[in-house]
């Protein structure tokens, strides 16, 4: 598979005035990320483009913020799929709103089709793009890591390749549907990209958050604050420091666990302390982790 690999601000923006040129007004777009699994953090990594003709990675490890502002919040119209956690990614981690974007999961939910990509352009296509080698090969690969196999750049560019065929075909049976169906579909169509709810920190998302006792919320606040400074300063994933599991016991057990490695003891002993602190009384300085 032939693809341009943009790599410069430059370059990108000889990509935008190619499609000025061209007249391309829509694209299929798709994200690699990190999230947490090789280093701290979450990050854009790569973004995969096909606009109908030729395919492009742009590496956007290697941007600026403000050229991948330009691209992203052009008035070009974006097809993506599912594209909550990609646009969340950007607004948290580069304070972009990536926007005009045409989300095919929309139509497809309306349709009655709410499996992934794959199942989706299985059932509307009627082509299977998932090779089961591939996807176990590359489901967990390091999208940080430079240079990029050619392979696993390919393999990216297939979640762009049917986009195109994906809203047309999709579109065609819309148009079937109840008017009003219709109508409720183009309003979130206009409002896919955007955020829907407040972004909630890492600690509110535990199973079972929100039954847990107010002292026991409290000290998961903390731990969970003392781990992301270890793995940030670290820069490992935060699960390589502490497992989940663990925080939540000691926040049940209210208590420092045996099973915290030595080396780490007195950074979670003092988010415990914090804790306390905070359930002792009014609002007071807190010991630094």
């Amino acid at each position: 598979m032939q693809f341009e690999y943009i790599t410069t601000d430059s370059l990108l923006q000889k990509k935008l005035e190619d499609y000025s040129r061209r007249k391309v007004s829509t694209i299929a777009m798709d994200f690699e990320e990190e999230s947490n699994l090789h280093v701290f953090g979450e990050h854009l990594c790569i973004i995969q483009v096909y606009d109908g003709s030729g395919y492009a990675i742009i590496d956007a490890l290697q941007l600026s913020k403000q050229a991948l502002d330009s691209f992203l919040s052009s008035p070009i119209e974006k097809i993506m799929f599912d594209c909550g956690s990609d646009c969340s990614l950007c607004r948290k981690t580069l304070g972009i709103q990536v926007q005009n974007v045409y989300d095919v999961r929309l139509d497809a939910l309306a349709l009655g089709f709410t499996g992934n990509l794959t199942s989706v352009e299985r059932e509307v296509l009627g082509i299977d793009t998932e090779d089961p080698s591939l996807k176990k090969r590359y489901q967990k690969a390091n999208w940080m890591k430079r240079p990029i196999a050619q392979a696993q750049l390919e393999y990216a560019l297939g979640d762009v390749e049917h986009l195109f065929d994906l809203k047309e075909k999709l579109g065609e049976r819309v148009l079937a549907l109840d008017s009003q169906v219709q109508k409720d579909l183009r309003k979130d169509q206009a409002s896919c990209a955007l955020q829907k709810n407040p972004e909630r920190p890492g600690w509110e998302k535990i199973c079972n958050y929100k039954l847990l006792r107010k002292d026991q919320r409290i000290m998961i606040k903390h731990l969970f604050l003392a781990r992301q400074d270890i793995a940030m300063k670290r820069n490992v994933p935060a699960s390589w420091v502490l497992e989940k599991g663990l925080i939540v016991q000691m926040a049940c057990s209210m208590a420092l666990s045996e099973q915290v490695p030595a080396n780490l003891k007195s950074h979670f002993q003092n988010a415990i302390d914090n804790a306390r602190e905070e359930l002792s009384g009014p609002a007071s300085a807190h010991k630094p982790s």
